[in-house]
């Protein structure tokens, strides 16, 4: 049986606004065990990223705040640690790679000492030894004259390099936790296939778990174990990489990978889901994607399904599998 890193369990996240309280992370539940790595995909602002910076606790200087549920790793809830205690966890055992690298990088320090700084914290280098373990790291990323590198600033590299410096960072103190929020947006495709073999290499030498936050199916497909679906909050569908693909449930599922264009597929207009993700300060009553969806009954609009267990591992939240006796999550 897979042995769990991360659990969490129920979680909540809301921010204050002028309008009243926004629910942007509705009671989710995601798992990922050791060695594994985990899709979690979904439109923008569906909640993704808010759950990567739940977990992390990157949320003190903004309106947000957890208000329920658990984040248990390695039988540690993080949801109640203290700001000090998290400082040893983060970049130690949990990393966490940036959708941007241009704003996460600091312009003013150069990339050496950006590494070095996370190995003098948490491995207790030395200048020195911290000097050359940040070399190490940028030619294990595959970034060349990295003797050089390590003495200039984030704004003489490309997005690519600058990407790679990220990953440099993130795997600098070998974390048992990688999260990757979109970390190969703004790239081309070539780059991307590179960034993408870079993280996989990394994953199965190390035995890093990941936890991908993408809208890319494609990088789905390629790089994950098991696939959470978000949508407006909540998880509406989960299962393995070839169930999701072969054998979708939740009608937002479908959605998506229909939207994607097929190799040797010729027609005029691609399918799209008519509609947009629902504001997290206005939603619809009953199921979030309601509106949007094609297949929608009338207790859809007034009842939000329960997430619920259809298959062996595959659970989703839809009013079509709801009264057909399954078992409940």
């Amino acid at each position: 049986m897979a042995e769990k890193l991360l659990e969490i369990k129920n979680l909540q996240t809301h921010f204050k606004s002028d309008r009243g309280v926004v629910k942007a992370v509705d009671d989710v539940t995601i798992t990922v065990n050791k060695g594994e790595t985990v899709g979690v995909v979904g439109e923008s602002g569906c909640g993704k990223s808010v759950t990567s910076l739940s977990v992390m606790r990157l949320l003190k200087d903004t309106p947000g705040k957890i208000v329920g549920g658990t984040i248990e790793f390695e039988g540690k809830d993080l949801a109640h640690l203290s700001e000090k205690e998290m400082r040893l966890i983060r970049g130690n055992d949990i990393a966490m790679i940036f959708q941007e690298p241009m704003t996460s990088l600091n312009p003013v320090y150069k990339i050496g000492r950006q590494i070095e700084e996370a190995v003098m914290l948490h491995l207790k280098y030395d200048k020195k030894q911290a000097r050359e373990h940040a070399i190490k790291m940028l030619k294990l990323v595959g970034i060349p004259r990295a003797e050089e590198i390590v003495d200039e600033f984030p704004y003489q590299l490309s997005g690519g390099m600058r990407q790679r410096v990220m990953i440099a960072m993130a795997m600098a103190c070998n974390p048992k936790l990688l999260i990757a929020d979109e970390p190969t947006t703004a790239l081309d495709v070539t780059i991307q296939a590179q960034i993408l073999d870079l993280m996989r290499n990394l994953s199965k030498e190390r035995g890093t778990s990941i936890m991908m936050i993408t809208h890319d199916l494609g990088v789905v497909a390629e790089m994950c174990d098991r696939v959470v679906v978000m949508y407006a909050g909540k998880v509406v569908e989960e299962a393995d990489v070839f169930t999701i693909f072969e054998n979708p449930k939740h009608p937002y599922t479908e959605g998506l990978l229909n939207s994607v264009p097929k190799l040797g597929q010729k027609i005029k207009r691609l399918e799209s889901i008519p509609g947009n993700v629902p504001t997290p300060g206005n939603m619809p009553q009953g199921c979030k994607f309601a509106p949007r969806c094609g297949k929608v009954m009338d207790i859809c609009t007034k009842q939000d399904p329960e997430l619920k267990m259809i298959d062996k591992d595959h659970t989703c939240r839809c009013w079509l599998y709801q009264e057909s006796g399954v078992l409940e999550v």
